[in-house]
């Protein structure tokens, strides 16, 4: 079998639920030489689910001279944004049902629209071997396969795939790899892991830049395919993974990818608590954005403001759950023009009795493809000058999900005073939603504070379970019911 879709093909079938307009149906693979759909342009209200379906093709003649696995070959270009899904799958005659052949990843694309033009993102694209050889004559008969997008009813962005070609082959002697995972990475590291193709036990591994392409040459030796350690990245870098089989005496599998992952920025600064030479450490203020209280500036005025209390952001960007408690704040970045500047002010913090190290300490979550950038600073007046004390510029979590970073600064040069705190988020776009939560200042002194967030758990009819944080060191309190 050696089948090229041939792309403007009448042949070819295009089916499902979708709006079928120009601005959102790019290009049409009867018509045009590319499958191309645009699902941002349909907004929040949108729900698509399209494919290109090929027509029948009879695999038996395949089948007889023993090639058993097919393999198709396209180029594609794929913005993933959420749980939208881009797929390849084949028609299972016998059960009268589409079957998944393989999900395909994101090619690292940003753009929002005319997806077929974004050739810095193109990926060209082998799929896994598909094998035939349990396939019944019905279903060899009566084989077809298709391109399959599905928002998954969420506003998602987009894709093109050019004209494939389906073919088949033998089955190798030493056979390819699945399943390549991105355990796990950080600003100079991550962590692999993927499924056995034969009964091999050494493999090939490609880390490298996206977009580079199939290697030409061997990759680094892994004898594990179970969590294998690639180090030496750079940081806010996209990479690209391929893998292959060694059974040894010369014989490799095909390069199996590209898989896709980011690396991190290289974090902030933590906090690192204070040392005292007189007095103890406390923290002396504590804010964990359950509600607006003292704070002043643009809250709660949407586009261009912080949000407080606030427990969800926007699609694309901003937090899956708070660090601490139920709710964080949140700078709203749709509606805000690129440029728009907004501030928040906490309530006075006083630091007058404060007799040496003072530490200022939050968690930030900058998800989000244009964040834009955050300034903390600090002032002795609520209405400033403020000097900054804290720049971040762009994003660092990868998802939503991704864990809260803490920030440490040092604000030791404003012992003895009485100061103001400033956030100031500069919008960058509308997927921007910088987010900060579980603020603290810590200072040396001989304090006493209250201890804070106290909950109760396990509650029954005669008992319950209280938590709180400490916040001087101590280690023995007084508690009444």
């Amino acid at each position: 079998l050696n089948d090229a879709a041939n792309w403007p093909n009448v042949a070819w079938s295009v089916t499902g639920s979708y709006s079928n307009v120009s601005a959102l149906f790019e290009s049409d693979p009867t018509t045009t030489s590319n499958f191309a759909y645009d699902d941002n342009a349909g907004g929040s209200g949108s729900s698509n689910s399209i494919a290109a379906e090929s027509p029948y093709l009879n695999l038996n003649g395949a089948f007889a001279a023993g090639e058993t696995y097919l393999y198709a070959d396209f180029t594609y270009i794929y913005h993933h944004q959420n749980t939208e899904m881009l797929s390849v799958e084949y028609w299972d005659a016998d059960a009268s049902v589409w079957v998944n052949w393989v999900i395909l990843d994101d090619t690292g694309s940003a753009v929002t629209n005319n997806y077929c033009a974004d050739t810095g993102s193109a990926v060209d694209y082998t799929t896994p071997e598909l094998d035939i050889s349990g396939f019944t004559t019905g279903q060899l008969s009566a084989f077809r396969y298709r391109i399959l997008y599905d928002d998954n009813n969420i506003w998602a962005r987009g894709f093109c795939v050019s004209s494939p070609t389906i073919y088949s082959g033998a089955p190798p002697t030493c056979p390819a790899i699945s399943g390549i995972t991105v355990d796990s990475n950080t600003d100079s590291t991550v962590t692999l892991s993927w499924l056995l193709g034969g009964t091999e036990n050494q493999w090939e591994v490609v880390v490298q830049p996206a977009g580079t392409g199939v290697p030409t040459g061997s990759g680094t030796t892994a004898s594990t395919n179970d969590s294998f350690l690639f180090t030496s990245l750079t940081a806010n870098t996209t990479y690209e993974v391929y893998v292959r089989a060694d059974c040894s005496g010369g014989d490799y599998s095909v390069w199996v990818g590209p898989i896709t992952f980011t690396t991190y920025d290289v974090p902030p600064t933590a906090p690192t608590g204070v040392t005292c030479a007189t007095g103890n450490g406390s923290y002396i203020f504590t804010e964990d954005f359950d509600a607006v209280g003292d704070w002043t500036g643009a809250i709660n005025s949407n586009g261009g403001s912080w949000e407080i209390p606030d427990g969800s952001t926007s699609v694309g960007t901003g937090p899956a759950a708070a660090y601490n408690g139920a709710s964080f704040m949140n700078f709203e970045a749709s509606g805000a023009a690129t440029g728009t500047s907004g501030s928040v002010v906490s309530p006075v913090i006083d630091l007058t009795t404060a007799t040496g190290a003072v530490e200022l300490s939050f968690y930030m979550h900058a998800f989000g493809p244009v964040m834009g950038t955050l300034e903390v600073g600090v002032s002795t007046s609520a209405t400033g000058p403020f000097t900054n004390e804290f720049t971040w510029v762009g994003d660092y979590q990868a998802s939503a999900t991704q864990p809260w970073v803490p920030v440490g600064i040092d604000l030791t040069a404003y012992a003895g005073q009485n100061i103001y705190i400033e956030f100031k988020q500069t919008s960058a776009g509308s997927l921007g939603d910088m987010s900060i939560d579980f603020m603290r200042v810590e200072a040396c002194g001989d304090y006493c504070i209250a201890p804070s967030s106290i909950t109760a758990t396990d509650i029954t009819d005669v008992q319950a379970v209280l938590d709180w944080i400490a916040n001087n060191g101590e280690s023995s309190w007084e508690v009444v019911v």
